[in-house]
């Protein structure tokens, strides 16, 4: 995230010096044409970067500490250790109450597992939609700039 703010404060200097020249200078209009599609391809490559920002915050969320496959293999060991007990004939009884308790924990593990995952997926949602709404604003009115500006240099 600190790169891309820095690679924005980067463009809106480099967008805002490009206009600082002479206004009737031919040669601005080009330089500004040029800037303006630089910050055009800038604000698609930041819209890049912010789906592959959610990408991986989204793996993170869902291989966090906690996560499905942990809980399928604390469930595992659990029941099979019980399962030794039954095979061998050991506190069968107690040993199916055993497993059927660890099937409901597990399953409620599971259900809250879910439900904290689609919480913090949602969140991260939303600050993409934002983020990327932003950048899309910056794009259109970079390239309405950029249309101004290539009708005025015909």
């Amino acid at each position: 995230m600190k790169m891309l703010v820095l690679t924005a404060l980067i463009s809106i200097v480099t967008l805002g010096s490009s206009f600082a020249g002479n206004p009737n200078d031919p040669t601005n209009d080009k330089s500004n044409a040029t800037t303006l599609k630089e910050a055009a391809a800038f604000h698609r490559h930041n819209i890049a970067v912010l789906h592959n920002q959610y990408g991986l915050a989204e793996t993170r969320i869902k291989t966090s500490r906690g996560n499905h496959a942990e809980l399928n293999r604390e469930h595992k060991f659990f029941v099979d250790l019980y399962q030794q007990d039954i095979d061998s004939g050991i506190r069968v009884e107690q040993s199916k109450k055993a497993i059927a308790e660890i099937n409901a924990r597990y399953t409620k593990l599971r259900a809250e597992r879910d439900a904290y995952e689609a919480k913090e997926i949602a969140k991260l949602q939303k600050h993409l939609e934002i983020a990327v709404k932003k950048e899309e604003e910056k794009f259109i009115k970079a390239q309405k700039a950029l249309s101004k500006t290539a009708s005025t240099t015909r």
